[in-house]
Formats: structure tokens, C-alpha cells, sequence
């Protein structure tokens, strides 16, 4: 008997619906939890219907209001329209499975795509190929050389703006210090060449882990040379795929360099080459917060978005408190450790901008947390937030993931925000350290900010403590200019904690007592709760620079230089820069002008090259750099003058200034020190700090060696340099003499850059008596008086005070100008320096 066939299937269309409304209120199995769509779902699903034709779509959902749902009903929708392929991209494959879930909650059917090729399962790859099912992956399995996601219909990207990592890392070579120690030292050895001596020393001095130079490449074909062979050869696969992607396109990619990482990549990544994205019909970023949609074109790659943004108030109560506005950088972690103490649920949540500080915070915190936490990273919540919500004491350390991680109820109380994430990444880091690009990164501030402060308040009823630590955080939020951008309910919750902070100025022990009493008191809590509400809730405010431009004329820019228009590139690059005319972005304009330049002498055009950077050194920001390299491009024939001076040495004083804090308790224990050790002229240690100090304040770049033959302080300014030589007593000696007048020759050993640069030996003392067999060896020395030291430390004091108190809270941009004539009317600039120290022994 003849077996019987299989009878054919007949393809079932799948039924379409006028909107995801509509296909919302006939989705079959629904659980109860999934009844009803709440308002702001409501509204983003009705905007999204009039910009349904759009290639990019931006849609803000804030925490708490559904925006996952939101997400899948769009994709479904669009599935069910087209029968094409889509796909709903997420961070971690924890993310992926809490997608998932979600889906299944509404009766939506999804294809898992997470994992590996060698892990995932063919038939679900299967069902999202044929566009049958919704395929749930990770971004990396968009972003790579093997993507297993495809060109699709419509590509939904959940919690965007964490996603650019993800994004720009296709594209990005990073080779890290201590993971790649082999290839790190070879590619620094063959970066060497384009770094200054300057820049290699702070590239490879530990105590500069944040520091990050960018190499001059672009005038060095041998660099490039070198640099491939040694490429070219490694394995590590983080190393070797986006080496293969962008190895072609070197002049289109900027080098960054630091002690802890190498990185190699573009201003923005080339998503146009990537079939899978640029193919897609519709891309639509979902975000909690989302910041200017010109970080999205930048960040994504793309040229224009539309954005759909839903009114909602913040939920949860956040406890915010600054311990850095009152106690020295040293008592702050002693201050979240007795917190900790006092906590009956043992879990916090350290979010940094880089992995070094999140280390590092953590290493400090909890040195005196009883009991010892476990140390937990992303590595091990990638796929289940368990190993951290199911222990008894943790701490999860995340580095630049402030978007992306939801912690709900007593999963986590307590959130420490170490340091600003005003820059993440190498980009960034340089962007803000050297061109002063604060106002332009200040809006991602913000976001991440937000964001940040929502991973442990996911519902209305939430609650959890946040600790602000770090001087570069306290400088950034506490000024009015930067408060007053962020939620009027943060405001509120922030301006309370800042003023309850104050009985730690009365009594420590008082806020750790608070704090620990709102964890752990529900009617303490209720009571804060209460006072909260009473404060006015302030309006919030646009921080809008008119630069949203800016984004699309970035990837504009990249897309140039990878096609190989190095003309059309600098073409864009000047206009770019023309179009820039607010003083806060002068950094921005100087940068472009910088990357015009790149592009110049890509297209062969010189003299545009040099006159690119002639106008970008005049603008006074950044430049050393720009006159080292305007130097090097002219063959000596640019020198340096009194201007460039001035302007290096605001910009030094104005780092400084930074450094040292433009809030909190540190500025004045630096100026402190310096005053004491000024006046303890018999204390050779104190004194020669009280020298460093006041160096500092200078802008001066100081040396301070214990090394034989070394001068006991060295101030380096840009285009001078002083050696000093203390004493305590009135009389100097033949030795004294001549050890001073061989402290050049130290300096010049150590630092053969300064070999043509003027300078000047001294002899700090209380007296210039000179004994007769030293005279004939004086020559060529200078001497300054220990009393003249100390009121020129005096007036030094008061400027930098006077400075600190006029511009808190400015930009660099809009207060250069007046911070030289400051400088200068002080008598702190360098002129003025090279007249006190001008008498001859």
C-alpha cells in the first residue's frame, strides 16, 4: 500500500490592522497585567501614525510608561503590513529575554535571536528571515562582520543612546593596556613618532589614567606604515574585525591615545556601509530619555531623525546627596560605608563613565563596608540581573551603562554616581579635556544623568538613595545654568538634598544617620516625602545651543572622508566652522577647523591646511597643540608669540581651577598648603610644595624631583622655563652656587624638548649674600627672596579665589577673554612672571 503524502499547506496571510492601536485591542491572548494601553503609550502610537513614512524615527518614553510595549507593537504592526522582515534590537541578552517576556505578555510572537551562530536556534532565524516573527536580538549581532539581523522592514533600537557604544564599536579598534599588553606597546612604539614629548609622557604615566592625547597620523605616511604591519598581524578578535573594517579608511579615523587604551576610530561611524542599517526602511530609536537628535545623527550615523516625545513626570523618589560639598575628597567614601553599614539589604549599584574610576570607586568604598561586598561588572549580568539581585551583599560596578539596567523595589536602594558622564569613551574624554566641548556634550550629560538616576526608581511607589561622588560630578550639576535643564521633580529632590547635606557641616555622623533612617524608616521616609512636596517645583529650562546641525554635518564629514572626497570634506568642514559664532562652542569651531585641516592635506591642499590651523590657534583654545602642529606643518617658519602664551596659560589656570574643584572643600586645602609652605622656609619639604602650589595657580607645568642633582622645583610654562634652588639661611655658598647653575642641564637631560626653549635658573632664599668664592660663578643666576615668594603667593591666592567665585559655572568659551585680562591685570601672566623673576643674583 502506497504510503500517503503529506498534504500542502496553505500560507496564512497574516491579518493587518489600520494601526497598532487597533491591533493592540485584537491581540487574542493578552494577560490581565496587559488589559488597557496607558496615555503616553497612547500618544506615541497615535504620533507614530503621522510619521509612519519616515526612514528615522526618535521616540521618548519616559521610565515607567510602557516604551517596550510601545516598541513591539510598532514592529508587529509593521510585520503584519508588510509581511517583511523586523527586528527589536536591545543592549544585553538580558535585555532581549526581558523583551521577550514582554512579547509574550501581549500574545506577540517573537523569534530569539540571541546568542551566538553556533547557539541559536536555526528554526527561530528561521521565522525572522521570513518575516513570520519578530526577531529579538542584541545590537552586536547587528553591528558586526556576520550580523545575523538583516536589511528588515523596520528596525527597533531600545535604549538608543546606550546603544552608540554598541554602534560605534564595529568601527572602533581598542586595544587595551592591560588585556592586549603585547600589541598596546607595539602600536605606542609605532604611534611614538606622532605624539610630542609632552604627549608621550602623560601617555604613559599612571597617575594621567584619564588623560587622552590624540596623535598627529595625518602628516605621517610612515606611522601608518608601521602601524598596519603590526595590525595586520593580531588575532584577538575584539582587535581583528574592526581592524578589517576600517584598515582601508586610516586617514578618515582619528588616534587616541592613553595609558590605559589605544583607539582607532572615525568621528562617527559609517553606518552607511552597513547593508543591514542603511537598507532598513524604517529605523526607530526608543529611549527613556532622549537628548538632542543631533547626539542621535552622530551617534547612529545617520542625517536626519523625527522625534516623538511623550509628557510624563519621573517616577519614584529619589534621595539625592553630595557628600563632596562637604567633606574632604579622603572622608567621602567613610561616609557611603557607614551607609552601608547601616543598610538591612546589602545591594548597591556603582554607575562610572569608565572602567578605571568604577574600580576605583569601588576599591575605595569598600575598604570599610562590613560585611564585604562581592564585586560584580556587566560581564556577569548579561544574561540574568539573579547573580547580582540574589546575593547578600553585592555591589554591581557598570562603566558608562546608565541606560539599559532596571532594579526595581529592593533589588537596589542605594546608587552611587562616581564622577560626571559629561564624556564616555576616548572621543569624548578629549573632545571635553582639550577642546573644551563641555556645552556640546553637556545635553548627553544630562541624558545619562537622568537616566542614571532612574535605575532604581521603576515605579511610582519607588524609592532608593543616590550618591553624587567626585569633584568633576559636583562641578557639573551644581551650577544653576546646568540644574535647571534636568526634570523640575530631580530639581526639586536635588535642591532638598543639597539642603539637608548641611548637617553634615554641623555634625558627620548626622548624615549617615539620615540616610541610612531613609532606607530603613518608612515613616522617616514619609516625613521627607513631605517636605519634599512643599518645595516649589522650579521650571525647567532649554539648554538649546541652535547646534542640532552640528550631528549631520559630523556624519556628512565622515561620509566624505571615507569615500575619499577630501575636497567635499573640507569643504563641509569649513562651513561648518563659518556657521559656528557662540562663544560657549569657540572649542567646536577650533575643532573643526582642526579637522578641516585633516581633510586639506588629505586633498593636497596646503596652503588651506595651514590657514585652517593659523585660525584655530587664534581662537585660543587648545592651543599648544595647534601651534606645535602649526610648527611642524610650516617647517618652523609659524612661531610662537606672546598671544599663544596667554592663551595657554589661561588655559592651564582655567584646568587647574577645574581640578582643584570649582565647588567643595579641595580648592582651599590646595591653597592652603601653598600659603603654609611659602611661609615654612626652614621645612625644605613644605616649602618646596608651597612652590609646586603656587606653580600650579600659575598654569605652570611643575617638576618637583627628589632625584641628585635635580633643582627642588621647576616651573614650565609654554615657551619658558624656571629652575629653582632653595635655601634657608642668608649666605650662599660656593656649592649652593653651582649646583643651581647646573640645574638647566638636569632639566635638558630629562626633558631634551626644552633644549631651545629660554630659561632661567634661581636661588629661592632670605638673603642674597653671596661668599666671595661663589661670585665668580654667578653669572647668568637669578635670585628671588623667600618674602618676595610669599606675597607673590599671597596675591596669587586671591586671584585664584576671586577667579574661582567670577567664573563657577562658565564655560571656558565665554570666559577666556575676560580670564586673560584677569591674568593679566594681576599680574599672574607670564610677562609679568619673567619681571619678578628677572634679578640677577
Amino acid at each position: 500500500m502506497e504510503k500517503k503524502r503529506p498534504e500542502f499547506r496553505k500560507p496564512k496571510a497574516a491579518q493587518s490592522y489600520e494601526t497598532p492601536e487597533e491591533l493592540f485591542a485584537k491581540l487574542p491572548n493578552r494577560v490581565k497585567s496587559h488589559g488597557y494601553l496607558r496615555g503616553p503609550q497612547t500618544d506615541a502610537l497615535r504620533d507614530y501614525i503621522k510619521l509612519q513614512d519616515n526612514t528615522d524615527i526618535a521616540c521618548e518614553l519616559p521610565t515607567g510608561t510602557g516604551k517596550t510595549t510601545v516598541g513591539l507593537l510598532i514592529a508587529e504592526w509593521r510585520r503584519r503590513q508588510t509581511g517583511e522582515r523586523v527586528a527589536y534590537l536591545t543592549l544585553t541578552n538580558q535585555l532581549a529575554k526581558q523583551v521577550l517576556r514582554e512579547a509574550e505578555s501581549l500574545g506577540i510572537d517573537c523569534a530569539n535571536l540571541i546568542g551566538t551562530k553556533e547557539t541559536r536556534d536555526a528554526g527561530e532565524v528561521g521565522r525572522y528571515t521570513m518575516g513570520r516573527a519578530i526577531g529579538v536580538t542584541t545590537f552586536s549581532n547587528l553591528f558586526n562582520v556576520n550580523p545575523v539581523v538583516q536589511a528588515s522592514n523596520v528596525l527597533v533600537f531600545d535604549d538608543a543612546h546606550g546603544g552608540e557604544h554598541s554602534v560605534a564599536s564595529m568601527w572602533t579598534v581598542r586595544i587595551d593596556a592591560e588585556d592586549h599588553q603585547d600589541v598596546y606597546q607595539e602600536v605606542l612604539a609605532a604611534l611614538r613618532p606622532s605624539l610630542s614629548e609632552s604627549q608621550y609622557r602623560v601617555v604613559t604615566d599612571e597617575a594621567e589614567y584619564v588623560a587622552v592625547e590624540l596623535a598627529d597620523i595625518h602628516a605621517r605616511a610612515d606611522v601608518l606604515t608601521n602601524i598596519t604591519a603590526v595590525l595586520d598581524e593580531a588575532k584577538e578578535p575584539s582587535i581583528h574585525f574592526p581592524w578589517t573594517v576600517i584598515r582601508n579608511n586610516l586617514i578618515a579615523c582619528l588616534f587616541f591615545v592613553s595609558v590605559r587604551e589605544i583607539v582607532i576610530r572615525p568621528i562617527a561611524p559609517p553606518t552607511h556601509t552597513h547593508a543591514p542599517f542603511s537598507e532598513t526602511k524604517q529605523r526607530i530609536y526608543m529611549s527613556a530619555t532622549l537628548g538632542g537628535e543631533g547626539d542621535l545623527l552622530r551617534g547612529y550615523g545617520v542625517t536626519g531623525i523625527e522625534t516623538i516625545r511623550v509628557k510624563h513626570a519621573q517616577w519614584g523618589r529619589r534621595y539625592i546627596f553630595m557628600p563632596s560639598l562637604y567633606f574632604e575628597e579622603e572622608e567621602c567614601p567613610q561616609v557611603v560605608s557607614s551607609i552601608w553599614n547601616g543598610m538591612s539589604t546589602h545591594r548597591a549599584l556603582i554607575l562610572a563613565p569608565s572602567f578605571p574610576i568604577a574600580n576605583r570607586t569601588f576599591d575605595s568604598l569598600s575598604a570599610g563596608m562590613n560585611p564585604s561586598p562581592a564585586k560584580l561588572g556587566a560581564w556577569d549580568i548579561e544574561n540574568s540581573l539573579e547573580p547580582f539581585t540574589t546575593k547578600e551583599s553585592a555591589v554591581l560596578c557598570l562603566a558608562g551603562r546608565y541606560d539599559g539596567v532596571d532594579l526595581p523595589g529592593d533589588d537596589c536602594r542605594l546608587l552611587v554616581l562616581a564622577e560626571s558622564p559629561g564624556a564616555i569613551g576616548a572621543l569624548e574624554r578629549h573632545l571635553r579635556e582639550h577642546w573644551k566641548l563641555g556645552p556640546l556634550l553637556r545635553r548627553r550629560e544630562r541624558t545619562r544623568l537622568i537616566q542614571g538616576m532612574g535605575r532604581c526608581t521603576r515605579d511610582a511607589t519607588d524609592f532608593a538613595v543616590i550618591i553624587l561622588l567626585g569633584q568633576s560630578l559636583v562641578d557639573s550639576i551644581t551650577p544653576p545654568a546646568f540644574s535647571k535643564t534636568l526634570p523640575g521633580e530631580i530639581q526639586r529632590e536635588l535642591s532638598w538634598g543639597m539642603e539637608q547635606g548641611e548637617v553634615a557641616r554641623e555634625e558627620s555622623d548626622a548624615l549617615t544617620g539620615m540616610i541610612v533612617g531613609l532606607l530603613t524608616d518608612e515613616e522617616y521616609r514619609k516625613n521627607a516625602n513631605e517636605s519634599i512636596a512643599e518645595l516649589d517645583i522650579p521650571n525647567q529650562i532649554s539648554d538649546e545651543l541652535g547646534d542640532e546641525d552640528s550631528g549631520k554635518a559630523e556624519v556628512l564629514y565622515l561620509r566624505s572622508m571615507w569615500s575619499d572626497d577630501y575636497t567635499g570634506a573640507y569643504q563641509i568642514a569649513r562651513r561648518t566652522a563659518d556657521d559656528i559664532n557662540k562663544p560657549e562652542l569657540a572649542g567646536y569651531r577650533a575643532w573643526w577647523l582642526f579637522l578641516a585641516s585633516i581633510a586639506a592635506r588629505a586633498a593636497g591642499e596646503t596652503e588651506g591646511e595651514i590657514d585652517c590651523l593659523k585660525r584655530a590657534k587664534a581662537i585660543g583654545i587648545n592651543s599648544g597643540f595647534l601651534d606645535s602642529l602649526l610648527r611642524l606643518r610650516s617647517k618652523g617658519a609659524a612661531k610662537s608669540d606672546n598671544a599663544t602664551s596667554l592663551d595657554v596659560q589661561a588655559e592651564s589656570i582655567w584646568n587647574q581651577l577645574a581640578s582643584w574643584g570649582w565647588q567643595g572643600p579641595v580648592f582651599k586645602k590646595k591653597l592652603e598648603e601653598m600659603m603654609t609652605g611659602l611661609s615654612q622656609t626652614n621645612d625644605y619639604t613644605k616649602f618646596h610644595i608651597g612652590m609646586e602650589r603656587l606653580g600650579q595657580c600659575l598654569g605652570a607645568e611643575v617638576i618637583r624631583s627628589t632625584a641628585d642633582g635635580a633643582p627642588d622645583v621647576v616651573w614650565v610654562f609654554h615657551d619658558r622655563y624656571y629652575t629653582f634652588e632653595a635655601k634657608a639661611g642668608t649666605q650662599l655658598s660656593k656649592r649652593y652656587v653651582l649646583q643651581a647653575k647646573g640645574h638647566p642641564a638636569w632639566v635638558q637631560a630629562e626633558r631634551p624638548e626644552l633644549s631651545e626653549v629660554p630659561m632661567q635658573a634661581l636661588i629661592v632664599a632670605a638673603g642674597n649674600e653671596v661668599d666671595e668664592s661663589a661670585k665668580p660663578h654667578i653669572k647668568g643666576l637669578n635670585f628671588i627672596s623667600t618674602a618676595e615668594i610669599l606675597k607673590y603667593g599671597q596675591s596669587a591666592a586671591a586671584e585664584l579665589k576671586k577667579l574661582r567665585t567670577q567664573f563657577v559655572g562658565k564655560d571656558f568659551g565665554v570666559a577666556r577673554d575676560q580670564l586673560k585680562a584677569e591674568i593679566q591685570q594681576a599680574k599672574l601672566d607670564c610677562g609679568s612672571i619673567e619681571n619678578l623673576l628677572g634679578t640677577s643674583l
